[in-house]
Parts: structure tokens; sequence; C-alpha cells
């Protein structure tokens, strides 16, 4: 696929008249809104970053029980799972690496401390109100990693008195789910309590009819709120997610699976406690946060029952923040600052004298401001952060767009600019297995610069929007592994990583039991003119949900369509072409009475063979049945 000059041309034009970036926005609800677009509660119609929500009806409609199946739905994201549910899983936001994916759960940062990438294989969360996808460069706003966006996922909170839920399911591949969930809210107070279990004897990732490689993962999270005054809140949560995965492994090295006897355990706590509160000041509203996060990620391989290695990794963060809120006749003003420290404790253990042991400690120090400006149908935002890292140089970090709504046509031009950087991980900068790896001490950050243009439009009376975008982005010493030395090692490459695409998204309410949501993605991903792996040129999906308001039957159907995309053969170091698949779910459910549902979905219903990454096969129908049962 290939994007035709005049147009990147023409657009590239168009934005010099322009200060900045652009939302693309999957929602026509003026109550919607963004927490991702500038760190705290924005009205959607005042963002200027391409933002989809995924809301609570959406991801039943999807059915998924994997958040990164739900995100197959959002433009853009390209999924790359090793095998079965519970293999290796991550995301790629518009061409960009799945380490420059910053992933919050919660409001906290959920990536591995050891690895610096969000694992998506373990998220199985039952509890899930809504995620939030930011695409583009947010770094000024987010740090470090937040080259290609920001995932948010968000749990349910009680709205008003009790509430309860269980869920019980099974179906093919020895599949079992349960999963319970209760709140309540008492006044100004509440709470929140989950559990789950997911299970399955999987299949033989490697494809060569042996065993099968299964997986489990339990969930346990609580969160809460208390108000001690009108002004002042405290607000906390933790969850912990453990797991245990089969897999195989090439361990004659000619570049295919083997059927082995292989498996991982891991164990993963995020926590968050937080301090808010509301003052006014003259004619300014202030709202302030102090939070404390901990993400603690322990992971150890085993071969036939006995430990072979061990990472750990913990990030402690700390951060103030406040926001004041003022107008000065017309305008409308918004001015956020915040403090940060992040710091990460890392050890590996691979056993006594191994030569991949050691212990890192990494810190960095951090200021960013962020700036909104309205007035009537113009929207202006610009933010800045300054970082000071223990082993890189500063880095300074920018981010300036532009939003103007057209009453006379019901749609709304907006522009960006950015740039994002992408410290080296641990693994990249100290990593040591003789062999096979050694690490490179002297590797830069990542710098990446993007601009965006995009329209939203508006259609039937509120009942439709359509979002059409075009991004454009360049990436400076990319870090690649280079398998042409021994043992291999990370290094910067010399040239630029140049990506650029169309995404088009769009919702229609058709009446008030029907609704249709779409996306479809257009993609150039080249490292010096090659084209880079496992980015797929063309992606596509559609979710159509029935949901009669009197009726006791549901039902819903989602196609999602990835493309041809390139890959390594790892045998010969040579690359391959993954040949483009199309997978159809589908969900019906009855209520029995209230509060009590039956159901039954698939997953790859045409029965598709296909491969995220080479070598890896991938389940092929699964149907399922299940029980909900709900109160309040």
């Amino acid at each position: 696929m290939r994007i035709k000059n005049w147009h990147r041309l023409c657009l590239a034009a168009t934005c010099l008249c322009l200060p900045g970036h652009v939302l693309a926005q999957d929602t026509g609800d003026e109550d919607v809104v963004f927490v991702t677009a500038a760190r705290i509660a924005l009205p959607a119609d005042q963002a200027t970053s391409s933002i989809t929500l995924l809301d609570a009806d959406m991801l039943q409609a999807r059915g998924a029980t994997f958040a990164a199946d739900a995100l197959r739905a959002v433009p853009g994201l390209a999924i790359s799972r090793s095998g079965a549910p519970g293999s290796l899983t991550q995301i790629r936001a518009r061409g960009a690496e799945a380490n420059h994916v910053l992933v919050l759960i919660d409001g906290v940062e959920a990536s591995n401390p050891f690895t610096g990438e969000a694992d998506f294989s373990h998220y199985v969360f039952d509890d899930l109100a809504s995620i939030e996808v930011a695409r583009g460069e947010q770094s000024a706003l987010w740090g470090a990693d937040a080259i290609g966006g920001v995932i948010r996922l968000n749990s349910v909170r009680p709205d008003g008195g009790i509430d309860a839920g269980l869920r019980l399911e099974a179906g093919s591949f020895d599949t079992r789910r349960v999963s319970f969930q209760g709140g309540a809210e008492l006044g100004e107070h509440w709470l929140t309590a989950s559990f789950s279990n997911y299970a399955s004897d999987g299949i033989d990732v490697a494809g060569l009819g042996g065993e099968t490689d299964g997986y489990d993962n339990t969930v346990m999270a609580a969160s809460g709120g208390y108000r001690f005054s009108e002004t002042v809140r405290v607000e906390a949560s933790v969850r912990r997610i453990e797991s245990g995965s089969d897999y195989d492994s090439d361990t004659d090295f000619d570049g295919r699976l083997d059927n082995v006897d292989l498996h991982t355990v891991s164990e993963t706590v995020l926590g968050r406690m937080a301090l808010l509160g509301e003052q006014t000041l003259g004619q300014v509203r202030f709202s302030h946060e102090a939070a404390a996060q901990l993400t603690d990620d322990t992971a150890q391989s085993l071969t036939a029952g006995t430990r072979t290695s061990r990472a750990l990794g913990q990030r402690l963060q700390a951060h103030y923040q406040v926001t004041g809120h003022w107008e000065t006749g017309p305008f409308r003003h918004r001015l956020t600052g915040l403090v940060e420290r992040d710091q990460d404790r890392l050890k590996s253990d691979s056993g006594p004298a191994a030569g991949s042991n050691q212990s890192r400690q990494l810190q960095s120090d951090a200021l960013a401001l962020d700036y909104g400006f309205s007035r009537g149908n113009l929207d202006l935002t610009a933010s800045v952060r300054r970082e000071a890292h223990n082993l890189f140089e500063d880095s300074t970090t920018w981010r300036v767009g532009a939003g103007w709504a057209l009453d006379g046509v019901d749609g709304r031009l907006r522009a960006s600019f950015g740039e994002a950087v992408k410290n080296p991980g641990v693994y990249e900068l100290f990593g040591f297995f003789p062999d096979f790896f050694v690490g490179n001490p002297g590797l830069e950050p990542e710098q990446s610069k993007g601009w965006e243009f995009a329209w939203d439009q508006t259609l039937a009376d509120g009942a439709a929007n359509l979002s059409v975008s075009y991004f454009s982005s360049e990436l400076e010493n990319e870090i690649y592994t280079d398998f042409s030395a021994f043992p291999s090692t990370a290094l910067n490459a010399g040239t630029q990583s140049e990506r650029r695409g169309v995404e088009i998204s769009g919702f229609w309410s058709i009446t008030v039991d029907w609704s249709l949501s779409g996306s479809l993605s257009l993609l150039e991903s080249e490292e010096n003119g090659v084209a880079e792996i496992r980015r797929p040129e063309r992606l596509a999906s559609l979710t159509l949900a029935w949901a009669p308001v009197d009726g006791p039957v549901s039902a819903s159907a989602t196609l999602d369509h990835t493309g041809d995309q390139t890959d390594t053969d790892f045998g010969t170091y040579q690359p391959v072409r993954l040949g483009a698949y199309t997978l159809l779910g589908g969900r019906v459910g009855l209520d029995i009475r209230p509060g009590i549902e039956i159901y039954a979905r698939g997953e790859n219903l045409l029965d598709e063979e296909y491969q995220d990454v080479f070598g890896y096969h991938t389940p092929g129908r699964g149907l399922y049945l299940g029980l909900r049962l709900s109160h309040g």
C-alpha cells in the first residue's frame, strides 16, 4: 500500500496554517470526558488528540475475554500474539514498536520495569468499565514510552447503592472462566472488589501435533474512595495478577518451535493511593492531586518443573499535580503543573554465578506544564515536559494542538504536532546471555516527531459520527537487535523510521435497538525504505450490536481484519510475508429474568488459520457458553 505523495504534501501544507494537533474521537456524546487528553477530565469536544473510547456497552458487544481483542476495534492498533491466549501479546500503535505504548491500569503504569513493555497476554479483566486510547506522540503529558500513544484501562465503580455480579463460562480448548465483582456507594464513599480466574488447556503452539500449551490467570482487585470534606478526598486501588503459561521454544536453533516442557509464572501487583482536593482562590478554581504508585513484577521460567531464571522489577512513582481553571471575558483557560519522580529497581537471577545475574536501579525526575485555551469554537493546547534521567542526557518533549468547530456543517477540524522519547530498556542496556545476546550500555534514547491532521463530522442529527485523520511520524535512533554479530546486541539505527497513515472511524446509532461502529486504518512503516515487521498495511473492524430496550434477547457480531504484514524467519534471518486474515466473532444473550442471563459466544467462527508471529500457531474456532448474574 502506497499513500500518494500529492496527498501527503497537500495535508502537510494545510497543516502549516494550523497551530498543531487533532483529535479523532469515536463518540458524539457531549458528556464524554477524556483523561489521556490532558491528565485531567477534559470534555471530548476540547481535546486535540486522536482518542478512542470503548465504553461498557462496546466492550460487552465485542464480547472479548482479553482486553487485547477488544482493542482490535481501535484504529491504528495492531495486535501480535505469539500463539494461543496467554502467550506474549504486543500492541503497536500507528506503526510504533510495542514498547512505545504507555499502558495505565487505573492510573498505574503497567509496563514491566525490566522489559519496559506491557504484556497484554495477562489482561483478563471482568471488572473493566472502559478503555481509552490516545494515539500519537504523548510524552509531553505522560513521559517516556508514550511515542505511539497511551492506553488507559479503567475498572468499574459502583453507581449508587450496592451492586454485584457473577460470571460462569466454559467452552472450547477446555476453557473455564469464573469471576465475581461487587461494589457499594455509601453517600460520598465507595468501595469495590473483584476476583476472576481464567484457565484453558490451550493448543499446541508449535503446530507439531504434540502436547498442548495451557494457561491460567487469576486476578484480584479492590479500590475505594473516602471523602473527608467537600474539598478533600482520598482514593486507593490495588490489583494482583497471577498467571502461569506453558510455551514452546526453538531448542535446536533451527528457527522452528519444538514441543518442550517449558513454563513461566508471573505475579504483578499494581497499587495506587491519591489525595485529591479542590479549592477556589478569587476567580481561579484549583484541583490538586498528590499520588504514589507501585508496580511490582516477578517472572520465573521453569524447565521440566525446575526454575531456570527469575526477573524482579519494581517501579515506584510519585507526583504532585495542580490544575487551575479561570476565565477572562469570553476566554477560558486551564493550566496544569506536574512534578514527578520515577524510580525503578530491577534484579535478574539465573542461578549461582550465572553470567546473566544483575541488579540495577534507574531514576528520573520530571517537570511538566499543560495549557488549554478556549473561546467559542476554538480550542488551543500546548504541553512541555523536562525530564532528567540518571543514565541519559536531560530531554525536553512538547506538543501543540488546535481544534476549530464549524457549526454550519456540524464538523470539527483538528491538528497537532509533537515530539516524544523512549529510553532504552534494562534488557537492551545490560542484558547478558552468553549464548546469544549481550546488552549495549551506550544506547541513546529513541526520539519521534509527528503531526496529525483530522476532521470529525457529526451526521444524522447526532445519531452518527465519522472521523478521518492523517498522521506522519519520524523516529530517530530506533533501537534494534543486530543478529549479524555473535552474540547479538542492541544498536541504534543510523537511518530514520518513517510512519504515515490514514485512520477512519465512525459510529451509527441506527435505531434505538441497533448500532454499528467501525474503523479502517492504512499504514506505511519503513526503516530506510524497508517495511518494518509486524505492522499490517491494512486494519479494519466492524461491530454490530442489537440490544432491544424491552426484549429479553440481545446479540452482537464483530469482524476484525488484519492485512498482510512482514515478519522475520529466525531460522534464516530472512523476511517472510504473513498472510491477511479476518476474525469473525459473535454473541447471543437471553435474559431469563432480570439479573439472570445465559449467553453463547464464538471466536474465530470462520476457523481461520493465521499467524500474528511467524512460526506460532493460533487457535481455530472457539465456542463458549456462559451464565451471568447481576444485582443492582
